[in-house]
């Protein structure tokens, strides 16, 4: 199962890759550009995506030739193998912190009402410097402590232990192979058992309790709208009965002044309340779209990595992964792109969808969300073709003056008129023209 795993993943990374550099092409490409906060996060995740992607996207070709015997197309060696370990660490540690960033943000935001200005000063150096940082720290670490060794479908591995291996002393080089035996030891496995560590618990934990934070403040704000609509709605005013001061002396002067002045305040009161809860209802929309967002991205990255954490767990405890689970692995675990994309792009298809009441199919209004340009094109070229379409075997087709065609766009056919109306005098276009 060795060729199938690698020809999958491979396959897999290299659909990731090209999605997450659509990614970017639409977000350059977009009015905001790269002035938005959740654009540039979603660009430092899409530029890990294609790191960790590009690594595993070789078919196998960049590990040890020294494993030729157990893994399909390995005719690299150490260095191939340190390279391409490097780009994994960083593209995986970068794609699972910067997940934890988006969320943070939306967090920032739902429940804490923080200013756009405020996140971009006060926050967003964090958000992109813990991911690069951090992630660029461990990559070169395990350089250093030669953690990157061959594991079966790539060089993450922090000691090298392959089949030929087995029974041989650490540090030595068995007869027709190069890289010894060994290679790595403890403090690789130390530096690993963190990185893993983040990839396991950290960022699954950091996802989850944040999601789970803007969910239950959006649900407890919702209630609380119903809540005091309800109140406006039947207390709007304030009641008052025969006996107020403003009802007896309603013929005097100041009778008068005291009524005018509590209308002014019921109207005051009205228009304050209704005011306050159109704020406070688009505020809770908002705060509705930016967790459902969250909520979206979170199940990107859980589609991706659920499989790989099992995985890992399968190892740690030292059981036999099942094949069912590498096959989902492999499968899954570089295809974060390619869920972002989807997500990135999918209010754009709508929107495209609903420009034309519906009338445009689902790939027409992809076509038209990527690139509106095709579409326009297209349009005007069937504009032309039908300007310049000449009918055939219709004789009574009649043609359109061009100060007609262009006010009403249409087409007269004298089939569709009365036997006895023909084009020739003035009254018999006039009833045409009608």
């Amino acid at each position: 199962h060795e060729k199938n795993l690698t020809i999958i993943l491979s396959s897999s990374a290299i659909v990731s890759t090209i999605s997450s550099s659509t990614l970017i092409w639409m977000i350059v490409r977009s009015p905001e550009r790269l002035t938005t906060t959740r654009h540039r996060i979603l660009f430092g995740m899409a530029v890990g995506d294609i790191i960790y992607s590009l690594s595993i996207a070789t078919y196998g070709a960049m590990l040890p030739s020294d494993v030729d015997y157990w893994i399909w197309n390995a005719h690299g060696n150490q260095t191939t193998c340190n390279v391409s370990g490097f780009m994994t660490i960083v593209g995986m540690l970068m794609s699972c912190l910067y997940s934890c960033s988006l969320n943070i943000y939306s967090l920032a935001i739902v429940k804490y009402n923080k200013t756009d200005s405020y996140i971009r000063t006060k926050m967003e150096p964090f958000l992109h410097a813990v991911p690069i940082v951090m992630s660029l720290a461990f990559g070169f670490a395990l350089l250093a402590t030669r953690g990157y060794n061959h594991d079966g479908l790539g060089c993450i591995a922090p000691t090298y232990d392959p089949p030929h291996c087995h029974g041989i002393e650490d540090g030595q080089v068995r007869e027709g192979f190069e890289i010894p035996c060994g290679r790595g030891g403890l403090p690789s496995s130390i530096i690993a058992s963190v990185v893993f560590s983040i990839i396991v618990f950290w960022s699954p934990t950091t996802t989850s309790v944040t999601l789970g934070m803007m969910h239950r403040h959006v649900s407890r704000q919702e209630r609380r709208m119903g809540r005091y609509g309800e109140r406006a709605l039947n207390h709007s005013a304030p009641q008052e009965n025969d006996n107020t001061p403003a009802a007896v002396s309603v013929d005097g002067s100041n009778g008068i002044n005291n009524m005018m002045r509590s209308i002014a305040t019921s109207v005051n009161r009205t228009f304050g309340r209704l005011s306050s809860r159109s704020t406070s209802n688009q505020n809770n929309s908002t705060s509705r779209v930016v967790m459902v967002r969250a909520r979206a991205y979170t199940i990107a990255f859980f589609l991706t990595f659920s499989w790989y954490i099992v995985f890992l767990v399968f190892g740690i405890v030292g059981r036999e992964t099942p094949l069912a689970l590498m096959y989902l692995n492999v499968i899954f675990a570089p295809l974060q792109g390619f869920w972002n994309l989807m997500i990135f792009m999918y209010p754009k298809v709508m929107k495209a969808k609903r420009s034309r009441g519906g009338n445009l199919s689902w790939c027409q209004a992809t076509t038209e969300a990527f690139c509106p340009a095709i579409n326009r094109w297209r349009e005007r070229r069937t504009a032309k073709n039908d300007e310049r379409e000449i009918p055939q075997g219709e004789e009574e087709k009649l043609e359109i003056p061009a100060d007609q065609e262009r006010q009403g766009d249409t087409e007269l056919v004298a089939s569709s008129l009365p036997r006895d109306v023909r084009p020739g005098s003035e009254e018999e276009k006039t009833e045409i023209e009608a």
